[in-house]
């Protein structure tokens, strides 16, 4: 177990360090002078010392451990916003980096707004609102399929009951 948390923080923990010679950097680069020491017995105890030292750090929340799953969970709920690239959700090698461009998913519920827009509240995607930006005659159902997909330079494609119209994310 302990070798697996040792093994899971030195691949996350560079991942959300969020500056140069951060907690997350001089944690693990506390694991790093650990293997070069020699002595078995002097390892173990800085093993033991930089894993007391990972732990007290995620318990202040200095650093934190993040998976794959967390990762794309994120990036999906993120879908449509724009946000700066930090480098919080991976390097942006785009052989390691999941791209969302489309989700599906269905309508938790719908509203018309002024100018014949439609508010849409989307289900399974924690409290994601979009808004059609063109009218719409007639607004989707709760549970009617839906399908957001990104187009060019930003925009959003929002499809549902066959028609497609242009949409943005709101929150």
């Amino acid at each position: 177990m302990a070798a697996a948390a040792v093994a899971l923080a030195m691949t996350a923990v560079p991942a959300v360090a969020a500056e140069k010679d951060g907690a997350g950097d001089r944690v693990l680069q506390s694991f790093a002078q650990c293997r070069a020491v020699a002595d078995a017995a002097q390892r173990l105890a800085c093993f033991d010392s930089a894993a007391s030292a990972l732990e007290q750090a995620v318990k202040t929340k200095e650093v934190r451990i993040i998976d794959k799953e967390d990762v794309r969970r994120t990036r999906r709920s993120l879908f449509g916003f724009t946000l700066p690239r930090v480098g919080l959700f991976g390097d942006g090698d785009k052989d390691e980096r999941e791209e969302f461009t489309e989700i599906n998913t269905t309508v938790a519920s719908a509203r018309q707004l002024d100018n014949g827009r439609v508010e849409l509240r989307l289900t399974g995607e924690e409290d994601a609102v979009w808004q059609t930006t063109e009218a719409v005659a007639w607004p989707p159902k709760p549970g009617d399929k839906i399908r957001i997909r990104k187009g060019a330079i930003g925009s959003y494609f929002v499809t549902f009951s066959g028609k497609t119209f242009r949409g943005m994310r709101v929150r």
